[in-house]
């Protein structure tokens, strides 16, 4: 009885260091394929802010050029357009950009815009 109560205790430890490897390799595999994930996600909002910062910059244009204001009182004239409407800011700029030759944009969008603008401080010019 002893030989074999040894053997499965030689058994048991010459297996857990395997054991344990296996569960750290499987845990460095889903850690990484986790970093990976969180990486692609980053690269992808990049790109989109590369893709929608010129139209917002143009907006913001458009608005220091109509409300004679600062560049940040525009951007922070977009913001609450975006929270108010519940639209996403890039779409909001880009109504803005396509109401230059085209169509106005929404009413809500233009209501928002005109509260916005009017709670601009006076410039004074």
């Amino acid at each position: 009885m002893a030989q074999g109560n040894d053997a499965e205790r030689a058994l048991e430890s010459a297996s857990a260091p395997a054991w344990a490897a296996s569960d750290e390799m499987q845990y460095r595999i889903v850690s990484a394929e986790v970093e990976a994930r969180a990486l692609r996600e980053e690269v992808d909002g990049l790109r989109r802010a590369l893709r929608t910062h010129p139209v917002i910059d143009m907006a913001r244009g458009v608005i220091m050029a109509t409300a004679s204001c600062t560049p940040e009182q525009a951007w922070q004239v977009l913001v609450q357009v975006s929270q108010h409407t519940n639209i996403k800011l890039r779409e909001i700029a880009q109504g803005i950009v396509d109401s230059i030759n085209g169509s106005p944009p929404s009413r809500p969008i233009r209501a928002a815009l005109r509260s916005a603008l009017a709670a601009l401080p006076d410039s004074g010019q």
